[in-house]
């Protein structure tokens, strides 16, 4: 009965302090496909005012400008928001280690009831709403005389700190490098437009 005691305290203390910290898998896009879908071309024969035109768009889409340069042609955007993401395996990774917290808590009497906090903290936690940001890197370059070219670099993190008082505010659980094109489309039609 000791060992299975020992057992499940050593199983409970290894993925307590397991990191949470994980990028998703890429999909198979190959690295010149994904660049394609970043560059679009613009006849301008300033980069200055695509610049500008870059930066409406940003707010535009809620984005907050970080900082820029005019010079270089590189702008850091960072936009921030609420969304559901619920992790199934994580759900249920915490849900066995409460369990165990539990089972072991009935046999010694409720001494060790604290032990089952934490684990119950964190499954609460990953059924709220989690913040996401979207940092964006955004080159702009004179090629020619007439014609800039606009790279758009959106990096999706959602964060842990779902009820407020976060383990880890800026640890992110999830990191998501953007692949739809539509996304790409989209954000060049409104640039654009903007420059009209």
């Amino acid at each position: 009965m000791k060992k299975l005691f020992s057992i499940i305290l050593i199983f409970i203390f290894y993925l307590s302090t397991c990191s949470v910290s994980y990028a998703r898998m890429m999909p198979k896009v190959s690295k010149e496909k994904l660049q394609n879908m970043q560059t679009a071309y613009f006849d301008a024969t300033d980069k200055y005012t695509v610049i500008q035109s870059v930066i409406s768009t940003l707010y535009d889409s809620d984005y907050i400008i970080e900082d820029y340069e005019f010079e270089s042609g590189v702008i850091r955007a960072k936009k921030v928001f609420k969304a559901a993401y619920t992790s199934k395996k994580r759900v249920a990774g915490w849900s066995f280690v409460l369990a165990a917290a539990t089972a072991y808590t009935v046999f010694s009497y409720g001494a060790t009831a604290a032990s089952m906090y934490s684990p119950s903290r964190r499954i609460a936690t990953e059924f709220k709403d989690k913040t996401v940001v979207i940092d964006a890197n955004v080159f702009v370059e004179q090629v020619d005389t007439d014609r800039v070219k606009v790279r758009f670099v959106p990096v999706e993190k959602v964060l842990q700190n779902a009820d407020g008082f976060a383990f880890n505010q800026m640890a992110p659980i999830k990191v998501i490098r953007i692949y739809k094109p539509d996304a790409y489309k989209e954000f060049f039609a409104q640039v654009e437009n903007n420059l009209k």
